[in-house]
């Protein structure tokens, strides 16, 4: 019997006050390793990751929640995991890195995959379908709760699992509610789901805030969160061509988004204070902080929800002399010249409101999802960091129309060249993108070097239809 956590090592993880990301690929290399153990020791789980990566363009690592197999504790703290509670009676002993993007490891006798899905019912009869049998599926914890899991498949001491990941507070405990519960999570959704998004401007923003503030005080933000970012996926992928396709071929395995990386909301200046205070009212921290650089004239604060585990980017306009400024904590003046993100939200609306977010981002295997894309008549842009632990890079920008009335006040304004607006009437202005990314050794921040290049060719005054001069 394994020893799973002494007094040596921290009761929980903390969660990070200083963002100084480092690449851990002796971390990394501790959960292929029981991936690929695991792998070897089952044909069906090798034939899943096949379907993975044919279908999808994803490995198993790109899904994962946690990994259990035989790991000692010593092994783990050697590669910098910690232990965020130990409940043998519950199957809870998980371990997380705190400066890394790695899944968590469970210590056990035997090995188990357990995917992040969106939804563990449509994994458990797309998995049955795939197969070709009747199997029934135990479907624990429940529905909208913080954690759920079914098992897909036992074979040699392999276990093939999909879980609901909306909260780390409940371990790798199935969460059943009360009925009491039960109603107040439905509720929850609900006055998220129906958040006056027609709203505009600062005032819209602040519209939002009652709604937050309900759910979380009916449910808590840790799932608060989780249905916001659910929803917000789902809206933004009505309006995006790659990612609905994308979408299509994931969820034909049943896996949602689960392998998504982060959420990137763009603001007007006026509207950025309320924005922030909207993501903090549902749990959300800020962590680091982007400043493009003088000639991009923007930048972003990064949050992340220490509970449901969701990353935002929530980019703004920025002048060169708000560098150093903690623009998060600020109220912004409007500048009278709009940036990138500036433009961006003047053509289309506020991301929490009408437009929806500029991109998600997902984890994938690059080069072969680029090409998959492309065949599928999804070209991609230039890849904008191309490192061995990061390779990032949108796909075309997905075509919007701009109201006549919003283009006729940017062209009285001063914003927006009557010609180029002329051109917006016919052909539309750059919308939203899927960002295809990939990580490894564990690397969990951003490249800060070439996003001025790649704000300023997204720019929608300059960014043209493919093929286009």
């Amino acid at each position: 019997m394994l020893t799973f956590v002494d007094s040596r090592y921290p009761a929980r993880m903390e969660f990070m006050t200083s963002y100084e990301w480092h690449l851990h690929p002796q971390a990394e290399a501790l959960v292929d390793r029981l991936v690929d153990e695991a792998i070897s020791k089952s044909s069906e789980l090798a034939e899943f990751s096949s379907r993975l990566a044919t279908q999808t363009a994803t490995r198993p690592q790109d899904w994962l929640d946690s990994v259990a197999g035989p790991v000692t504790v010593d092994e783990l703290a050697a590669v910098g995991y910690q232990p965020i509670g130990y409940q043998p009676a519950d199957r809870a002993g998980l371990w997380r890195h705190p400066g890394a993007q790695l899944p968590a490891v469970i210590p056990a006798e035997h090995y188990e995959l357990a995917l992040r899905v969106d939804d563990i019912a449509a994994l458990a009869t797309s998995y049955a379908r795939v197969r070709g049998d009747s199997t029934a599926f135990e479907l624990e914890g429940s529905p909208l709760a913080g954690y759920r899991r079914v098992v897909l498949a036992e074979q040699n001491g392999v276990v093939l699992a999909g879980v609901e990941r909306r909260s780390w507070a409940t371990g790798a405990r199935p969460q059943t509610f009360q009925p009491g519960e039960a109603r107040a999570a439905g509720q929850a959704w609900q006055l998220l789901a129906e958040r006056p998004r027609t709203l505009t401007g600062p005032a819209g923003i602040r519209a939002q805030l009652p709604a937050a503030r309900a759910a979380v005080e009916l449910v808590g933000p840790d799932l608060a969160a989780s249905y916001f970012l659910r929803q917000e996926r789902d809206y933004w992928q009505r309006h995006n061509s790659a990612g609905t396709l994308q979408h299509a071929r994931q969820d034909r395995l049943g896996l949602g988004w689960g392998n998504n990386d982060h959420h990137t909301f763009r603001s007007s200046r006026a509207a950025f204070a309320p924005l922030i205070g909207f993501l903090t009212l549902l749990g959300f921290r800020p962590r680091e902080r982007f400043y493009a650089g003088a000639q991009a004239g923007w930048g972003a604060q990064v949050l992340e929800h220490p509970g449901c585990g969701g990353v935002i980017f929530a980019d703004v306009d920025l002048t060169a002399d708000e560098v150093d400024l903690d623009f998060a904590q600020v109220e912004l003046a409007e500048t009278g010249r709009y940036g990138t993100v500036g433009m961006w939200c003047a053509l289309h609306g506020e991301s929490l409101l009408a437009a929806g977010m500029h991109h998600l981002e997902g984890q994938f295997s690059f080069d072969e999802l680029t090409a998959s894309l492309a065949e599928l008549g999804q070209p991609s842009m230039r890849p904008f960091s191309d490192y061995p632990y990061l390779r990032q890079a949108f796909t075309e920008a997905e075509w919007w129309p701009v109201p006549a009335a919003r283009l006729a006040a940017l062209v009285a304004a001063g914003q927006l060249d009557p010609r180029r607006a002329a051109e917006i009437a016919e052909a539309g202005a750059a919308g939203s993108h899927l960002e295809n990314l990939a990580r490894r050794s564990g690397f969990k921040g951003f490249n800060q070097t070439n996003v001025s290049a790649t704000m300023l060719a997204t720019d929608p005054r300059e960014y043209r239809r493919l093929g286009q001069d």
